[in-house]
């Protein structure tokens, strides 16, 4: 894995030789590349649904465990709405339209592993709060529950910037949210932890579709 992603990350250079790959003139096919990003965001996705419900399948039934339960999978859906309402329609056009398609491409993949590990770090955060909803929060707990939302959301800020020269205000927003909540909650209970950083996720999924509308809106005009 290391060989593999350090010749991409160096585009295969070679000492004597240089780079034997050119992003600059490297054509990508930008619905395929999407294509490839989505079945893999989805297979990680739904590992993260799995774990929280095998974390509720094993251990005794309780109210507040099912409110638990509820609460990570809202931030699941959250997180597949981030993606797909936005990002994934971003992504499309800027390999299809960039000078540097190949760069655009390699960014990409990049953040789509920082995403994936953000949504590995969720799982865990999820899946130890469904075990021990009423347990105080640990600094290992707090930093996967909001570190993890907070990898995401970075990685797809830093796509944005990377492929269009800008970046949506609500990660940014999201980033800074989840900052002052991991603070606030760090005395609380874990149910608590997982509750503050899903309704991160859910405002920013909610600002993507109201931004969504507002520019139908305009092109309707």
């Amino acid at each position: 894995m290391l060989v593999t992603y350090g010749g991409a990350f160096s585009q295969h250079w070679l000492p004597g030789r240089g780079r034997r790959v050119d992003l600059g003139h490297t054509e990508i096919a930008g619905q395929h590349l999407v294509e490839r990003f989505r079945l893999f965001f989805i297979i990680v996705l739904g590992e993260t649904v799995l774990t929280t419900g095998n974390a509720f399948a094993g251990e005794p039934f309780d109210l507040e465990r099912l409110l638990t339960l509820t609460i990570a999978f809202t931030g699941t859906v959250a997180l597949w709405w981030c993606y797909f309402q936005r990002v994934e329609g971003l992504a499309a056009q800027a390999a299809e339209t960039a000078d540097d398609a190949g760069a655009v491409g390699l960014w990409g993949t990049w953040t789509l592993t920082l995403m994936v590990l953000g949504l590995i770090a969720i799982a865990v955060a999820d899946e130890l709060a469904i075990a021990h909803p009423g347990d105080d929060a640990t600094l290992g707990f707090t930093i996967l529950a909001f570190g993890g939302p907070a990898l995401f959301l970075l990685a797809q800020l830093l796509f944005h910037r990377a492929a269009l020269g800008h970046a949506p205000r609500s990660r940014s927003l999201g980033l800074g949210a989840l900052a002052i909540l991991a603070v606030a909650t760090a005395p609380l209970t874990l149910i608590a932890g997982i509750a503050a950083s899903s309704a991160v996720l859910v405002a920013v999924a909610v600002g993507d579709t109201v931004h969504a509308a507002a520019s139908d809106t305009l092109d309707g005009r």
